[in-house]
């Protein structure tokens, strides 16, 4: 195994009342542990797969409202970030899935 790359990025565009994000995250294959343990019986150590996430997010102001949607894991990645020792048992600890939000603000 090489390097490690972390990579965080994000693009807003704005046009009047509207915006639009993007956010884009990728991580590179990597150890959970300082030993560097490929894979050990118990599962807690061991290789990080790479993975990579996208959300987005639209929202639109107007007067003193504003509505906001959003779509967290765009893709509906699978992957995982850790290992667990406890609970839920020993293993990987799965990231959540595809979300979507919607929020209306009113400022006074």
């Amino acid at each position: 195994m090489g390097m490690f790359i972390m990579l965080r990025s994000s693009t807003t565009l704005r046009y009047k009342p509207f915006s639009f994000t993007f956010q884009f995250s990728y991580t590179s294959e990597h150890y959970s542990d300082a030993t560097n343990a490929i894979l050990t019986p118990t599962s807690v150590e061991g290789i990080i797969p790479s993975y990579k996430v996208a959300d987005i997010s639209l929202s639109y102001t107007w007067k003193m409202l504003t509505a906001e949607a959003s779509c967290n894991n765009l893709f509906n990645a699978q992957y995982f970030t850790r290992r667990a020792e406890g609970y839920p048992g020993l293993g990987t600890i799965p990231s959540d899935g595809r979300g979507f939000y919607f929020t209306l603000m009113l400022k006074l």
